[in-house]
C-alpha cells in the first residue's frame, strides 16, 4: 500500500474518529465541561493533568508536555508511524484505502508537495535568521511597529536582504537546484536575459501557513518606496492565495463561540494576536473570494469584518459582505472611529477600547443602511427619497420576517418615515406580506414572537441564531434533552415556530421519534424552520456556555419587556385627562419604583 494520502482523506479520518472516544478506549476519561481529563498514559502521575478538548479535537498533558490530535495519540500509544496510524483509524471508521494503493500519480504529487513544504520551511528559517542574527532595517521597522521578539518568533517573520542572489546561492550550496527554487517561487527567471535571481529582495518576510502549520508561501513587504508594496509567492501546487487566509493556522485553535475577526493585512493579524486576539485572519493582499468564504464557513459561525477605514477598505468590506450575506454565518461589521486600521487603533487606544469597539460592531443590514445614509444627503428631499429607496431594497433582501419587521420599525423611528409607507414600498400598494402555501401557521407564530421588540437590535440576530443552535443540539443529541428540559421551557423561546418545535420535542422525545424528517411530516408547517435549524453550524459552540448565556439573556429580555410595559402604563396615565392629578402622581410613583427595581435587575444581567 502506498504511503501517501490526500489532505481531504486525512481530514475525513480525523472527523470520523472522535478523539475522546478513541482515547477512552485506552484510558479512563472523566468529563469536565467541554473538556475531559485523565491520568496521562505517557508518564506516571497521581493527579490528572492530561486534558482532551472535544471541540478542538486535541489533547495536551500539562505534566509532560505531550500534545497532538487523534492521529498523534494513536501513533504514540500503538508505537506506529503516521501511515500505520492512518490505516488503523481508517479501519476503525470503515474508510477504504484501497484506491490509494497503486496511484503512482498521487504518489508523485504527494512527493512533490512534501518537497515544497520542506524547502519553504528551510527558506522560512533562512529569512528568520537573517532578521534576528544581526542588525538590519527590517528588524528596526518591526520594533518601531511595536512587535516583540516573541511575536516575531511565533509568526516566523524574516528578512530578505537587498541582494539579487543571496537566497539562491545559499540553497544551491545546500544541494538544491535552480528548478527546485523556481518551482517553489523563491527564485524567478528572466527568459530574455536568461538569468535567475531572488524573487524577494529588501523585504520583511511573512511566512504563509496552511491550517496544519506547513509553510506554503511567503508575503514580502518592501522596505523602501519600490512597488509593489506587498509581493506574494506565485501560485504553486501547495499555494493558492485565493483559497488561503493568513493566520488561520493560529486562529482555528482560538475560535471562541465560533467567532473570527476578518482584517485586511498581515500586520493587523500579528498586532491583534500580540494583544491577545488570536482569532484573527486576513486575505492575502487580494479581494475576498469564494475560496475564503468556504474556509470561513468551515471554521466560524460569526465573522466580524474589521477592514481599514479608507476607500480601499470600504470597497473590500462591500465585496466581503456581498459574498457573506447569503450564508449561515452571522456577519457583523466594525468600522473603527476616525477610520483607523486595527493595527494603529489598538496600539494607540489600547485593548479595552478595541474590545468596546468589537462589542459595538453592527449587523450586516445596519452597515448597509449606514453606507446608504453616508451616500445620500438627508437634508434634501431628493436625497431622502433616494436613501429610503435604497433602504427598501436592503430590507427586501432580508429573508426572516422577524428581522424585516425589526428594521422597518427602526427606519420609522430613526428617520421619520411612516411604517405603512415602507411596507407599501416593500410589498406593494396594500403593504401586506403574501402568505405562502402551508405557511399560515408559521406566519401566525412569527407574529407571536414574545419579547422580541424588547431585545436590543444589535443582539437580535445573535439571539435568534442561539435559538437555532440550541434546537439543533436537541435534535442531534436526544440523550441530552432531559437535562436541558430542566433548565429551559418552550415558552422561553422568542420565535414562535421555534417555540412550537421545542414544545413538540419535549412532549414526544420519550415516546416517539424526534428525527427531523419525522417532525417535518407531523408538523409540515415547521418544515422551513427545521431546514434553517439544520443548516446552523454547532461544531464549535460550547453548549453549556451557550445555554447559560441564553438563559441570562432571556431573563434580561423579559425584564426589558416588563420595563417597556410599565413605561407605556406611565404614558397612558399622563395622557388620561379624566384622572385625578393626585391619583395619577401616586400611581406614577408606584410604577416608577417598579421600573427602578427592574433597572437594578437588568444591570446585574448585563452581558
Amino acid at each position: 500500500m502506498g504511503n501517501f494520502f490526500p489532505d481531504e482523506l486525512i481530514d475525513e479520518i480525523k472527523a470520523r474518529n472522535d478523539i475522546v472516544d478513541i482515547i477512552s478506549n485506552y484510558i479512563q476519561v472523566k468529563s469536565k465541561g467541554s473538556s475531559h481529563k485523565a491520568l496521562c498514559p505517557f508518564h506516571n502521575e497521581k493527579t490528572p493533568s492530561f486534558v482532551i478538548n472535544r471541540d478542538k479535537q486535541i489533547f495536551k498533558c500539562f505534566g509532560c508536555g505531550e500534545s497532538g490530535d487523534v492521529i498523534g495519540f494513536v501513533m504514540r500509544m500503538e508505537n506506529l508511524d503516521f501511515v500505520e496510524a492512518i490505516k488503523l483509524l481508517a479501519q476503525n471508521s470503515n474508510i477504504s484505502l484501497e484506491q490509494y494503493d497503486t496511484s503512482d500519480t498521487m504518489k508523485r504529487e504527494m512527493v512533490e508537495k512534501h518537497a515544497l513544504f520542506e524547502l519553504n520551511k528551510k527558506a522560512a528559517v533562512y529569512f528568520y535568521n537573517n532578521l534576528t542574527k544581526q542588525a538590519n532595517p527590517a528588524l528596526d521597522y518591526l520594533k518601531r511597529r511595536g512587535l516583540t521578539a516573541k511575536t516575531i518568533k511565533s509568526f516566523g517573520l524574516g528578512y530578505a536582504p537587498n541582494n539579487w542572489h543571496d537566497l539562491m546561492h545559499h540553497f544551491l550550496n545546500a544541494g538544491y537546484s535552480i528548478d527546485d527554487l523556481i518551482k517553489c517561487g523563491l527564485v524567478t527567471k528572466d527568459n530574455e536575459k536568461k538569468k535567475q535571481y531572488d524573487r524577494f529582495r529588501n523585504r520583511i518576510m511573512f511566512p504563509i501557513f496552511d491550517v496544519r502549520g506547513n509553510v506554503i508561501g511567503f508575503g514580502g513587504r518592501v522596505l523602501n518606496d519600490a512597488l509593489p508594496k506587498y509581493l506574494n509567492s506565485p501560485e504553486t501546487s501547495i499555494f493558492n492565495k485565493s483559497n488561503t487566509l493568513y493566520g488561520l493556522n493560529f486562529a482555528r485553535r482560538h475560535i471562541n463561540d465560533g467567532r473570527l475577526i476578518l482584517v485586511e493585512g498581515y500586520m493587523d493579524v500579528i498586532v491583534l494576536h500580540q494583544y491577545g486576539y488570536h482569532n484573527c485572519v486576513a486575505a492575502l493582499g487580494t479581494s475576498f473570494t469564494k475560496g475564503h468564504l468556504q474556509l470561513l464557513q468551515k471554521y466560524a459561525s460569526e465573522v466580524i469584518i474589521c477592514f481599514d477605514g479608507d476607500a480601499a477598505g470600504e470597497k473590500a468590506t462591500q465585496r466581503a459582505t456581498e459574498l457573506l450575506q447569503d450564508t449561515r454565518i452571522n456577519v457583523k461589521v466594525l468600522v473603527l472611529e476616525d477610520n483607523m486600521d486595527p493595527d494603529d487603533f489598538i496600539k494607540q487606544k489600547g485593548k479595552f477600547a478595541f474590545e468596546e469597539q468589537l462589542k459595538a460592531a453592527i449587523s450586516l443590514i445596519e452597515y448597509k443602511i449606514q453606507t446608504a445614509k453616508n451616500k445620500w444627503p438627508l437634508n434634501t428631499s431628493e436625497g431622502k427619497i433616494q436613501f429610503i429607496k435604497a433602504v427598501v431594497s436592503i430590507i427586501k433582501e432580508i429573508k426572516s420576517p422577524v428581522e424585516r419587521e425589526v428594521y422597518v420599525q427602526k427606519i420609522e423611528k430613526d428617520f421619520g418615515v411612516s411604517k405603512n409607507v415602507l411596507l407599501m414600498e416593500i410589498y406593494g400598494k396594500d403593504g401586506k406580506q403574501p402568505v405562502e402555501k402551508n405557511q399560515k401557521y408559521t406566519s401566525k407564530n412569527i407574529r407571536d414572537n414574545k419579547y422580541i421588540e424588547a431585545v436590543p437590535l444589535v443582539e437580535q440576530k445573535g439571539h435568534i441564531i442561539a435559538e437555532r443552535q440550541l434546537i439543533k443540539f436537541l435534535l442531534t443529541n436526544p440523550d441530552m434533552i432531559a437535562k436541558i428540559e430542566e433548565k429551559i421551557e418552550p415558552e422561553d423561546f422568542l420565535i414562535g415556530s421555534y417555540r412550537a418545535l421545542v414544545e413538540y420535542i419535549f412532549s414526544n422525545y420519550r415516546i416517539a421519534s424526534i428525527e427531523p424528517d419525522h417532525i417535518s411530516v407531523e408538523l409540515p408547517q415547521l418544515k422551513e424552520s427545521i431546514k434553517d435549524i439544520l443548516d446552523t453550524d454547532i461544531e464549535f459552540i460550547d453548549i453549556a456556555k451557550t445555554l447559560e448565556k441564553y438563559i441570562i439573556n432571556l431573563k434580561r429580555y423579559k425584564l426589558l419587556y416588563e420595563q417597556k410595559e410599565l413605561q407605556q402604563q406611565q404614558m397612558s396615565l399622563i395622557q388620561n385627562k379624566k384622572l385625578n392629578k393626585e391619583e395619577v402622581e401616586k400611581e406614577l410613583l408606584t410604577i416608577g419604583l417598579k421600573i427602578m427595581k427592574i433597572n437594578t435587575e437588568i444591570q446585574k444581567l448585563q452581558p
